[in-house]
C-alpha cells in the first residue's frame, strides 16, 4: 500500500449530536486515526506512508488534536498533509504534522489561541487557568517548532482569529506548497492523439451501425416476380416523422451524390460512417474540406401488402429514389419487386427504385398463356361438376337394380284346348317399366 488517506471530518474530537441544531456532528479522534492505521495492518497492508486530507475542519478538542500529533509523529513513516478548503484552530497542529504541507490556492488556514470555560471559586478557576496555559505553551511551542517564527510572532497569531490565503500561509512557514488553480482550457492534442480519437469514435460508430442493422427487419419481396422496367404510376404512400433526436439520414452503403461541380473525393468506409452519424444527429461536418449537409426532406413510409414490411425513402418514393429498410436510412433495400398495399409493384434495382407499376399494367405484359396451360385451367375449373355427374350416374345404376320388371299376362286354357290366338306370334315389343 503506497500511501494511507484519511479524511478529517467537520470537527476534531468524538463524534456527537447537536441538540441545538439537531444534527448529527461527525468528528475524527484519536481512537479513529489510530484504527484506521492498525485496521489497514490487519488486512495485510504496508502502510508506507500517511496523508491528512482536511476538507472544511474547524477544530474541536486540544487533548485529541494533540493526541493525533504525537501519534503520527511517532509511526516513524513520511505524512504528508493537504488542505482542500479550511483548516482552523486544532485543524491547523494536525496540519503540521505533515513532513509535507499541500494547499489548493483557494483554501484558507485560520490560527488562534485556546479557550476554555471556567466556573466555580477562586482556586478552581486558579486551577482550571494554570491547565489553559499549559495547554497554550504546548501549542504555541509547536507552531515556532514547525514555521521556524518567532515566538512573539507566533503569540500574536494566537491572541485572537488570524487568517492565511494560501500564498501568506506559505510565507509564514505554516505550509511547504501551494497548489495553483488548472488552467480551464485543455492541453492541445498532438496530431496522433487527435488521429487515434477519430478512429476510436469510427469505432464506435461502425459498431453501433452494426447493432442497428441486425435489428433492422427486412421486407419481403413478391415471390418468382421478374425484375424488369415498366412504367411509373403514382403510389398511396403512408407517412412517418422520425424522432425529434433522430435526424433522416442515408446509408453509409449508398451516399448521397454530391452537387456537382464541388464533388469531393470518394469517402472512406470509416469517413461514410462519421457522415451517418453526423447526418442522424442533425449536425454539419467537414472531411477533407467537403461539407456533409443534413438532409431536410421527411421520411415517408410505403407499407407493404400482406405483412411483408415497409420501405422507407427520403421524401415522396418515385423512379430513382434510394430505398431502405429502416426509417434511419442506413440500411439498403435488396433488390426484387415488392407490392404495397394498394397493388402496386415497386422494383428495386441496387438500392433504387427502378420503376413503379400497377396490378394492371402488370398483368397486361405477362405473356399470353398457352394451350396446354388454359386446358388444365378448364379441366380444374370443371373437376368438381364432373365429379358431381360421376356421382348421380352412380345413383341412378343402383337404384334400377332394386326395382322389379313389369309382369307377364297368363293365357286362360280350357277343356276345350289352347287358344288359337295363344299360339299366334306376336312382334317383340321394347321393354318399358312403368310405375
Amino acid at each position: 500500500m503506497a500511501e494511507l488517506v484519511i479524511k478529517l471530518q467537520k470537527y476534531i474530537g468524538e463524534s456527537t449530536f447537536n441538540w441545538d441544531t439537531f444534527e448529527f456532528e461527525m468528528a475524527t479522534s484519536a481512537e479513529d486515526v489510530r484504527m484506521q492505521v492498525e485496521w489497514a495492518q490487519y488486512m495485510g497492508e504496508t502502510v508506507d506512508s500517511l496523508c491528512f486530507e482536511i476538507g472544511t475542519c474547524f477544530g474541536g478538542s486540544t487533548f485529541d488534536g494533540t493526541e493525533i500529533y504525537n501519534y503520527v509523529q511517532g509511526l516513524g513513516i513520511p505524512v504528508r498533509t493537504r488542505i482542500l478548503s479550511f483548516a482552523a484552530s486544532m485543524a491547523t497542529i494536525i496540519m503540521l504534522a505533515g513532513d509535507v504541507c499541500e494547499i489548493d490556492a483557494s483554501a484558507q488556514i485560520m490560527v488562534h489561541g485556546p479557550a476554555v470555560d471556567a466556573s466555580g471559586t477562586v482556586t478552581q478557576v486558579a486551577s482550571g487557568l494554570k491547565g489553559l496555559t499549559g495547554v497554550h505553551e504546548a501549542l504555541r511551542d509547536i507552531y515556532v517548532a514547525r514555521t521556524g517564527q518567532p515566538v512573539e510572532v507566533v503569540e500574536e497569531w494566537m491572541s485572537k482569529d488570524t487568517f492565511f490565503t494560501a500564498s501568506e500561509a506559505l510565507a509564514a512557514g505554516l505550509v511547504t506548497k501551494v497548489i495553483p488553480i488548472a488552467p480551464k482550457a485543455a492541453p492541445e492534442l498532438t496530431d496522433a492523439q487527435a488521429r487515434a480519437r477519430r478512429a476510436k469514435f469510427a469505432g464506435i460508430v461502425a459498431r453501433a451501425s452494426q447493432r442497428t442493422r441486425a435489428a433492422v427487419p427486412t421486407p419481403k419481396a413478391k415471390p418468382g416476380a421478374a425484375v424488369r422496367p415498366q412504367s411509373p404510376a403514382p403510389m398511396a404512400t403512408k407517412k412517418t416523422t422520425p424522432g425529434s433526436n433522430a435526424a433522416p439520414r442515408r446509408s453509409a452503403a449508398a451516399p448521397a451524390t454530391p452537387p456537382a461541380g464541388n464533388a469531393p473525393a470518394k469517402l472512406t468506409p470509416k469517413q461514410q460512417a462519421v457522415a451517418a452519424f453526423a447526418k442522424q444527429m442533425g449536425v454539419t461536418i467537414t472531411m477533407e474540406g467537403a461539407e456533409v449537409e443534413v438532409p431536410t426532406s421527411e421520411v415517408v413510409g410505403t407499407v407493404l401488402a400482406e405483412g411483408a414490411g415497409t420501405l422507407y425513402t427520403d421524401g415522396e418514393l418515385v423512379e430513382g429514389s434510394a430505398v431502405y429498410n429502416d426509417e434511419a436510412l442506413t440500411v439498403v433495400t435488396a433488390d426484387g419487386v415488392y407490392e404495397t398495399e394498394d397493388g402496386r409493384d415497386i422494383t428495386v434495382t441496387d438500392g433504387v427504385v427502378e420503376s413503379i407499376a400497377t396490378a394492371s399494367e402488370a398483368s397486361s405484359e405477362e405473356e399470353p398463356a398457352s394451350a396446354a396451360a388454359i386446358t388444365a385451367a378448364v379441366t380444374a375449373a370443371m373437376a368438381p361438376f364432373s365429379k358431381r355427374l360421376d356421382e348421380v350416374a352412380e345413383k341412378v345404376q343402383a337404384f334400377s337394380k332394386v326395382v322389379p320388371s313389369a309382369p307377364r299376362a297368363k293365357t286362360a286354357t280350357g277343356s276345350q284346348g289352347p287358344d288359337p290366338k295363344a299360339s299366334t306370334p306376336k312382334p317383340k315389343a321394347a321393354h318399358h317399366s312403368t310405375l
